[in-house]
């Protein structure tokens, strides 16, 4: 939801900023000093305890509530145990870095530190801020997340929507396979075209980063420029997400099982195809229809792709076919389609085998 700030509060929730971004350096700081110098580590119920002592000796910590300045801590303290995961396992560790003011552009306040009543959120200790949103809040609020949005603010609010509900009888079911020319084809033959937002926007980026890199650096007209080129991303962004989310509704609001391939996201935009694989946002599509099956009670199964695409649908022989084939034509059976259709057959295939082992009911066989 959209925060209506004053002035004043704008103010006040930037100083609030710097002050948690001065926080998450300071407690980065003290860790990587004590185990460097001494060889001791210094833990989040440490650093608490020092902030609560802080507060007791400086004005501009007191100022401002306890509970939304132990939230760096926390960022912090789970930016290290991600590190020693990813350690552990064996991935890119990634140690935690020291933050810019102007990166750090959020905060969480919990449960007990806000209330939202009639279109107004009360933050405890900071503003009562006016909202402007169409959404209804559905269960028990947990949580706030204020973000800065370049000069506006946003409030994400967590809430707790009770249990899930029970899965629904499978009585019909859909393969789906992502791809670049079409975002995805659908295993009835439905191809779901891709809007390529970025491709879209490419003038208006263009001239917005050549506005930037002309202004000089420290300026109020390069903040402006910068503002101005967040603000075409935004559009991006905002375009990208409405368009996905009505995807996501539409696919769950008419299939009780949704099949798609579990796909290597990461590993395929270290190839040529970067740009357009990260405009088609496959992994942003999965993850609604992930969220919207779960509010419905709908089934959403991952497959292994490997194979799907040189394997026959009607008959189940390996068909070889290059990249720039996009027309499958088996010789054994005589089966003609699309190279896309023809995967997300074998892709819903795949997913129905799997969907008993997963305690899901199939009305009637395919």
């Amino acid at each position: 939801m959209r925060l209506k700030v004053t002035k004043k509060q704008d103010g006040r929730l930037l100083s609030l900023l710097a002050q948690l971004c001065e926080l998450y350096n300071m407690a980065l700081q003290q860790r990587r000093d004590a185990y460097r110098e001494l060889r001791v580590s210094v833990g989040y119920l440490e650093q608490q305890t020092q902030l609560t002592e802080l507060r007791g000796g400086v004005e501009e910590y007191a100022a401002f509530p306890a509970a939304i300045q132990r939230d760096p801590l926390r960022r912090l303290d789970r930016a290290y145990q991600a590190f020693f995961r990813r350690l552990k396992s064996g991935e890119r560790p990634g140690f935690p870095r020291f933050r810019a003011r102007a990166r750090y552009d959020s905060f969480s306040v919990p449960k007990d530190s806000f209330s939202f009543s009639e279109g107004t959120l009360k933050i405890v200790k900071l503003s009562a801020f006016r909202t402007k949103t169409k959404c209804k809040i559905n269960g028990e609020p947990l949580e706030v997340r204020v973000k800065r949005c370049g000069r506006k603010w946003q409030a994400q609010m967590v809430c707790d929507i009770g249990p899930a509900p029970e899965k629904a009888t499978v009585r019909n079911a859909i393969g789906i396979d992502l791809g670049l020319t079409s975002l995805a084809t659908l295993s009835n033959g439905t191809e779901i075209p891709n809007p390529r937002w970025t491709r879209q926007e490419e003038d208006r980026l263009a001239f917005a980063n050549q506005e930037l890199s002309r202004k000089q650096r420290g300026s109020r007209n390069r903040l402006k420029a910068r503002e101005r080129l967040r603000r075409v991303h935004q559009r991006i962004a905002g375009l990208r997400s409405s368009f996905l989310t009505a995807i996501a509704k539409r696919l769950v609001s008419s299939y009780d099982l949704i099949v798609h391939e579990d796909l290597k996201i990461r590993n395929m935009v270290r190839s040529r195809l970067a740009k357009s694989i990260m405009d088609a946002a496959w992994g942003q599509l999965i993850h609604r229809l992930n969220c919207e099956a779960e509010y419905a009670g709908k089934w959403v199964i991952p497959v292994n792709p490997r194979g799907t695409t040189q394997t026959c649908s009607g008959c189940g022989e390996r068909v070889f076919k290059k990249l720039k084939d996009r027309w499958h034509s088996c010789p054994h059976c005589g089966t003609c389609l699309s190279r896309d259709e023809n995967a997300a057959l074998n892709i819903l295939r795949l997913g129905e085998s799997l969907a008993s082992k997963q305690n899901c009911v199939l009305a009637t066989a395919r």
